[in-house]
């Protein structure tokens, strides 16, 4: 038996150019569809099944990775999974729907304008890759951030304390210095008071100015100062305790107000989309050599954005292009015919009709002229029988048997 000629009849490959009279699989148009290929043109345009093949691929790997960027980026703002599913895959069709429309546009040859409405095709494929690039340059930064992350919100904290404690300054600072000035003042009399006590004792062990050992008159003087100064700080202590408690209450009140608003702060503060591509940006501040990965990846996601249409670009046209032509050609033509017909059919009907009114037209006024022709007549001779004035019976008789009445 011969082997080796049976061989080749295994290959059994839809999209292989070699055998391009097979019955397209549903998985072939399934790609077709994705590449915006019709498969009834597609069925006998030969290799450029294989061709359209390999841009549904494309078009399938894009929509796959448009997918899993959103749902990562919904991720970061969602903690449910029945959210984030339907709505990666939603924008996830929507890109699939402008990609397909990017590359059925490029179908025809566009005209004059065919590299204007090539480069704004490629400006918004650019657009869409730039977006889609950040959830997954995230997604592959997600450790650096997550570590870089407790050191911008501390920054932000800082920052925000600082400023809080700016549009504050003025009441603490009243606060503050109304303390300070009681307390100081309170530690000078206490002080003074202190001194006197010292030199009463110090006139009492002989070590004073008197030098004598006792209850000596001098003695007796520095005590009653003492003494007095004593009496004289509970009056004082009285008078501004209120001033002191009011200044206090005011601080206490100005921190308490201070310490809320930096913690409603913290509660804000997140690990959502915004805040990790803050982080991000900090991160390449902090670290040049993040910032040029950044770029690659930013560069190699857009290419991947790109890839159906450029994909399409370099493929050179086939049949099914020129079929594409020639269908649409074809039901142009046969619009502009069918309207050519219904244009004649509605101009022969109009002239018809119309000879057909002046016919009607000239009838009818032979008629009326006949009729007019025998009530004038009769009219006449009904005057003849009882003439009167001439005027009165022309104005009687023209209103009922002339078209036009006005004399």
């Amino acid at each position: 038996m011969n082997y080796i000629s049976e061989l080749p009849a295994a290959n059994t490959s839809s999209t292989s150019p070699s055998s391009p009279d097979k019955e397209p699989s549903a998985w072939d148009k399934f790609l077709w569809w994705m590449a915006a290929a019709d498969p009834q043109l597609m069925k006998d345009c030969g290799p450029d099944r294989f061709r359209y093949t390999v841009i549904g691929y494309t078009v399938m790997a894009t929509w796959i990775f448009a997918t899993l960027a959103w749902g990562y980026f919904f991720s970061t703002l969602f903690n449910e999974m029945l959210v984030i599913i339907p709505a990666a895959l939603f924008f996830g069709f929507v890109i699939l729907t402008i990609d397909r429309g990017l590359i059925a546009g490029l179908n025809s040859n566009g005209g004059k304008n065919r590299w204007l409405t090539l480069s704004l095709r490629m400006i918004l494929a650019l657009t869409i890759g730039f977006f889609i690039s950040q959830p997954v340059v995230l997604m592959l930064f997600q450790k650096d951030i997550d570590g870089h992350l407790p050191v911008v919100n501390e920054r932000k904290i800082t920052a925000y304390t600082q400023q809080v404690r700016e549009e504050n300054a003025v009441t603490l600072g009243q606060a503050t210095t109304e303390v300070n000035r009681i307390r100081n003042e309170q530690l000078l009399k206490e002080q003074e008071i202190q001194d006197l006590k010292n030199a009463y004792i110090r006139e009492t062990d002989g070590t004073g100015g008197s030098g004598k050992i006792g209850e000596s008159t001098i003695a007796r003087v520095k005590k009653m100062a003492y003494l007095k100064a004593e009496e004289d700080l509970i009056p004082w202590k009285r008078h501004t305790q209120p001033a002191l408690d009011s200044a206090l209450e005011q601080q206490k009140k100005t921190e308490a107000a201070i310490q809320a608003r930096i913690t409603e702060f913290k509660k804000t503060l997140s690990d959502g989309f915004l805040s990790r591509i803050e982080t991000l940006d900090d991160l390449m501040i902090a670290h040049p050599p993040v910032k040029y990965r950044y770029r690659l990846v930013i560069m190699l996601i857009m290419l991947i954005e790109l890839m159906p249409l450029l994909t399409k670009l370099m493929m050179p046209s086939g049949l099914y292009e020129e079929k594409v032509q020639d269908a649409v050609t074809e039901k142009k033509l046969a619009w502009l015919n069918d309207r050519a017909v219904l244009k004649e059919l509605e101009k022969d009907f109009y002239e018809k009709a119309a000879d057909s009114d002046r016919q009607l037209q000239a009838d009818m006024m032979a008629e009326m002229d006949a009729w007019r022709r025998k009530e004038a007549e009769l009219r006449l001779n009904e005057w003849k029988q009882s003439p009167g004035r001439i005027r009165q019976f022309w104005e009687g008789i023209k209103s009922r048997v002339l078209y036009f009445g006005r004399s």
